[in-house]
């Protein structure tokens, strides 16, 4: 598995604007320019989507069963469960776009993010995606707005947790030591 930052290459495949990093400290978005402080579909999307592969992964058979349903209609149902709808609505509200949209650029947004797995993974599996979104929940983090509220929609505020922004040398060594006790149920 290559070093890489999934949202980068995931907004790459869709051909979407750069993903603004959320500043830790004040939850808005960091952009040098300005077109991209304001609320995007995008921005919202990926790592939305990304988050909730990675909850998802967080148990090695049901990321193994993403993978086979790979393409289906039931993709968002996998991966959100019960909180779809509301992850809909809020990402709807956030980009300011009609829920239908919202729900058809996931289900696009997904397509990709498994395009990117199949690239990245050698041999995937549950076990290694769980792995690999293990290793890249601090860079999913960096980009997830704070107005979207998705650790209360996917049971884990932790993620909406200021600190999961962070970066620097001590921020780095932590999210290391994080990814040390991360584990999958």
């Amino acid at each position: 598995m290559a070093s890489i930052d999934i949202t980068e290459e995931v907004r790459k495949k869709l051909g979407t604007n750069p993903l603004p990093k959320i500043d830790p400290n004040t939850q808005a978005p960091l952009a040098e320019k300005k077109e991209f402080l304001f609320p995007d579909l995008g921005n919202a999307v990926i790592p939305a989507m990304l988050l909730g592969f990675y909850k998802h992964s967080r148990n090695e058979d049901a990321a193994a069963q993403v993978l086979n349903d790979s393409g289906s209609e039931r993709i968002l149902d996998d991966v959100f469960g019960d909180g779809k709808n509301n992850i809909i609505q809020s990402i709807s509200n956030y980009a300011n776009i009609s829920a239908g949209s919202v729900e058809a650029e996931m289900k696009k947004t997904s397509s990709a993010i498994l395009a990117v797995l199949k690239e990245q993974i050698k041999d995937l599996n549950g076990k290694t995606v769980s792995t690999f979104f293990t290793d890249q929940r601090s860079n999913i983090l960096k980009h997830l707005p704070a107005e979207l509220n998705m650790g209360e929609f996917i049971k884990d505020p932790s993620v909406d947790d200021r600190t999961n922004k962070m970066e620097g040398p001590m921020s780095g060594m932590m999210h290391t030591i994080e990814k040390i006790f991360s584990s999958t149920k």
